[in-house]
């Protein structure tokens, strides 16, 4: 069984301040940040953040399921402002999916400079039919995080601002 589910916020910052932490390994850090029951960190396998790079995230302790998975970026695209990870190893590849490939998007609103449109998609393939109910978990887990990053961008561009 195979498919995708995405969802979309709105962020009143532009595209290019948005993609600045999608499109970097701050994305990482602010989801460790803002879920620290859920991450306990990180690191960098190889690369330095573009296509090709391999991260490996950990769970914080008391996660139930693999305590880490490999990923790796496929596509970073600065002039497009589009990121697809594919999960490589650990994680929901050991809870029955064959496949996890996780695309963040940051679209500029037309007209609308200094906003934008955050997109994340996760494609999948199942082994077991019974690990349907994760990819809910996997999407709701998604936006979480887009909504941390786009609450980092807001407030990262106010201090800005104001110095």
């Amino acid at each position: 069984m195979e498919g995708s589910v995405s969802r979309k916020i709105e962020v009143s910052v532009s595209a290019t301040e948005t993609w600045k932490a999608y499109g970097s390994l701050l994305l990482a850090d602010i989801g460790v940040e803002a879920f620290p029951d859920k991450y306990s960190g990180y690191k960098v396998l190889e690369g330095d953040g573009h296509a090709g790079t391999i991260i490996q995230v950990f769970f914080a302790p008391g996660v139930p399921g693999p305590a880490w998975y490999k990923e790796k970026f496929l596509v970073v695209d600065d002039v497009k402002r589009v990121k697809v990870g594919k999960f490589i190893e650990g994680g929901v590849l050991e809870q029955g999916f064959k496949s996890y490939v996780v695309t963040l998007e940051a679209i500029e609103n037309e007209g609308k400079k200094d906003e934008c449109t955050m997109k994340g998609t996760i494609e999948y393939e199942l082994y077991d039919e019974a690990a349907l109910p994760l990819v809910t978990s996997s999407i709701e887990g998604l936006l979480a995080l887009m909504k941390a990053v786009a609450d980092y961008v807001i407030e990262h561009q106010n201090n800005t601002n104001t110095n």
